[in-house]
C-alpha cells in the first residue's frame, strides 16, 4: 500500500493556498460591494455578461431614438407656430377683404386697407422663412438658404419665389420605423393656392378699386389658403402625436431594460454583506489554524 508522506513543506503550501483562496473570495466580495455589480468581468458569469451586453445595445438604440425625437421637437414646434401665424394672417385678410368688397369704401379707405394687407404679406414671408437652429424648416432638404426669396419694387413685395425642394426629411423612431418631420414650402404655401400671390393680388385689387375680384376670386382664394394652412397644421399635429406615442413607448422600454440589466448583473447588497462576513470569519479561522500548524521552527528539531 502506497503511503503519501506529508512533509512540513506540503502543509505550508496547502495552508498558504487556502489562505490565498480566502483572500481572493474576500476581494471578489469587496469588489461587488464597491461596484454594486456581481458581474464585473465576463469570467464572473459568462452567460449573464453576454445578456448584459445585449441589453446595453438595446438601451443605446432606445437612447438614440429618444434623442432623435427630442432633437426634432423644436422644429415641429416652430412649424406649428409658423402655420398658426399663416392662419391668423388669412383670418385677418378675410375680414379686410370682406370689408373692402362691400362697395361702400372710398378709394382712400381701400388704399388704407391695402396697406394693412401689404403688412400681412410681409408677415407671411417671414413665417414661411422660419428657421430652427439656423436651418430653414420649410425648404425640404435644402435648408441652408431662405425658403422664399422676394422681388421688390419701390420697397414693396411684387413676387415671391420658392428656393427649396420637395424632399421630405425623416427620422428613425425605432428599428425599421421612420417619421416624416417636415412639410416642404411648396406644399405648405403653394399647393392649392399660392398664398403670397393671393395677398399680392388682394392688395393690388384694392388699390385698383376692383371690388368684383375682391368679392369673388379673392375671397375664394383666402378660404383655400386657410384650408391649406389648416391641413399643414393637422399634419404637424399628427406627427407630434405619433412622436409622443413613440417616445412614451421608448421610455417605458428603457425602464424595463434597465430593470432587466439590474436583475442580470447587480449585486444583492444584503447577500453580499452576509457572504463577506462569512468569508472574513473563514479567513480569520484559516489564519489561526495556519499559525498553529506553522509555528514549528528549526529549534524544535534540535531539542
Amino acid at each position: 500500500m502506497n503511503v503519501t508522506r506529508i512533509t512540513p513543506n506540503i502543509i505550508a503550501q496547502r495552508t498558504l493556498r487556502d489562505v490565498s483562496a480566502q483572500l481572493g473570495r474576500i476581494s471578489n466580495l469587496q469588489e461587488r460591494l464597491s461596484t454594486g455589480s456581481r458581474v464585473n468581468r465576463p469570467s464572473d458569469d459568462p452567460i449573464a455578461a453576454r445578456r448584459a451586453v445585449n441589453v446595453r445595445v438595446l438601451l443605446q438604440k432606445n437612447e438614440q431614438f429618444i434623442g432623435n425625437i427630442d432633437d426634432i421637437r423644436p422644429q415641429l414646434a416652430d412649424s406649428e407656430s409658423a402655420l398658426q401665424g399663416i392662419v391668423s394672417i388669412f383670418q385677418r385678410a378675410l375680414e379686410l377683404t370682406t370689408q373692402a368688397a362691400n362697395g361702400t369704401n372710398s378709394q382712400e379707405q381701400l388704399d388704407a386697407i391695402a396697406f394693412e394687407i401689404d403688412g400681412l404679406l410681409e408677415s407671411a414671408v417671414t413665417a414661411a422663412n422660419t428657421r430652427t437652429n439656423g436651418r430653414s424648416i420649410f425648404s425640404g432638404t435644402r435648408t441652408l438658404g431662405d425658403t422664399f426669396s422676394v422681388t421688390r419694387v419701390g420697397g414693396e413685395i411684387t413676387a415671391v419665389a420658392y428656393q427649396g425642394n420637395d424632399q421630405v426629411a425623416s427620422i428613425d423612431i425605432s428599428d425599421g420605423a421612420q417619421v416624416a418631420v417636415n412639410i416642404p414650402g411648396s406644399q405648405a404655401f403653394l399647393d392649392t393656392v399660392d398664398i403670397f400671390a393671393t395677398l399680392i393680388g388682394i392688395r393690388d385689387d384694392m388699390r385698383a378699386g376692383n371690388q368684383a375680384s375682391l368679392s369673388t376670386t379673392r375671397l375664394t382664394q383666402i378660404q383655400d389658403a386657410l384650408d391649406q394652412a389648416l391641413r399643414g397644421l393637422a399634419r404637424i399635429g399628427a406627427t407630434s402625436n405619433r412622436l409622443d406615442r413613440a417616445s412614451n413607448g421608448l421610455h417605458d422600454g428603457t425602464v424595463q431594460l434597465k430593470a432587466l440589466l439590474s436583475d442580470k448583473i447587480d449585486a444583492d447588497f444584503a447577500d453580499t454583506v452576509l457572504n463577506l462576513n462569512v468569508a472574513l470569519n473563514a479567513y480569520e479561522a484559516a489564519l489561526n489554524a495556519a499559525g498553529r500548524i506553522l509555528q514549528t521552527s528549526l529549534l524544535d528539531f534540535l531539542r
